[in-house]
């Protein structure tokens, strides 16, 4: 018997770090000035113009669809039964 619970055990710390991993494993490489702004702004600063940041920062942008979202609450759903499910085993090996 302990032997099961020790592999079911296993499985869910298993499934909790895949859990874990993809989801810190999402980086967007967001860059604040393109490489276009960046020249403007040389240009700009070589004219003697006045310089305004706001005029080379570009927009966020917003990737968010139906989809993501529905695959970031399963995700969280999940990540929520796992981190539960690994507490209770690992108190009851604890005992």
């Amino acid at each position: 018997m302990k032997k099961v619970i020790k592999l079911i055990g296993l499985i869910l710390i298993i499934m909790f770090f895949i859990v874990f991993i993809n989801r810190n494993n999402y980086y967007e490489d967001e860059k604040i000035l393109s490489d276009e702004a960046i020249k403007r702004f040389e240009k700009d600063l070589k004219n003697g113009e006045e310089i305004n940041p706001n005029n080379y920062i570009t927009e966020k942008k917003d990737y968010n669809n139906s989809i993501s979202k529905l695959g970031m609450s399963v995700s969280k759903s999940i990540e929520f039964v796992v981190g539960k499910s690994l507490r209770k085993v690992l108190r009851y090996i604890d005992n």
